[in-house]
């Protein structure tokens, strides 16, 4: 429905506002990071500007955020998890330790992608407001209607395959960012009920840590209760990892 489309904005200001008031964002009775690296991953039609909110705070929080370099997300996925690997190897040879991939909508697909198949190097993706199912995007049918019409305008003089972003589409992401989870890794997927983008059962990953919160698709990468999660959550790697190198 076109308002439910409409209702993002005014809740995704209405998200920040209330994160900007909550002691969470200012760190209060939250668990420390130690620098664990973490990879932020823009949604569809979306860039690194879209998650300079949560990287400050996870700045302040004691971890070392790293943005993707995309500027938009509308290219063929498989290219941009291409490009992704490139960073993943840039952020490990940095801080030398395994990262956290922290994915909004489409980027939480790329950031299971990157859990699925580098778990040397990812421990942990968590994924917000995406379609990891597998059964198909169960998303706004919009959403495939501007993929399509800028998989017309991107075709030109490149190489693009004629399925890409579609269920049917044979790629390496495609292949594998729906696949089962290698041992040791973990992943966490936040969603909503009123997600007006996703369908919210196409977000629960039987494998995964599967957390509810209130809000719409957009406002998730400013909602005070993803971030609570998130706190938790990065605290537990920070402490799993720990634990792994101490038995090694």
């Amino acid at each position: 429905m076109p308002w439910r489309l409409a209702a993002s904005y005014p809740d995704y200001l209405g998200q920040l506002s209330a994160l900007l008031r909550d002691p969470v964002y200012y760190g209060v009775k939250v668990p420390p990071g130690k620098g664990q690296p973490v990879l932020l991953i823009p949604g569809f039609l979306a860039g690194d500007w879209t998650l300079t909110v949560m990287a400050g705070w996870l700045n302040r929080m004691g971890y070392r955020s790293y943005l993707s370099g995309i500027d938009w997300n509308i290219d063929c996925p498989n290219k941009t998890a291409e490009k992704l690997r490139w960073r993943l190897d840039y952020i490990i040879r940095e801080t030398e330790s395994p990262i956290v991939a922290i994915g909004h909508s489409l980027g939480g697909m790329l950031a299971r992608f990157l859990v699925v198949n580098f778990p040397e190097q990812v421990r942990h993706a968590v994924a917000l407001g995406s379609p990891i199912a597998g059964e198909g995007l169960n998303v706004h049918p919009l959403v495939p209607l501007l993929f399509r019409s800028l998989l017309t305008v991107r075709r030109q003089g490149k190489d693009i395959a004629p399925l890409c972003g579609s269920p049917q589409c044979t790629c390496r992401f495609s292949r594998s960012a729906f696949s089962s989870l290698p041992p040791g890794v973990s992943f966490t997927s936040i969603f909503t009920k009123r997600d007006e983008i996703v369908d919210w059962r196409s977000c629960l990953d039987p494998q995964g840590d599967n957390q509810q919160v209130s809000g719409r698709h957009i406002g998730l990468i400013v909602n005070r209760q993803v971030y609570r999660i998130l706190a938790q959550t990065l605290a537990d790697s920070q402490s799993n990892q720990g634990a792994t190198a101490t038995a090694r």
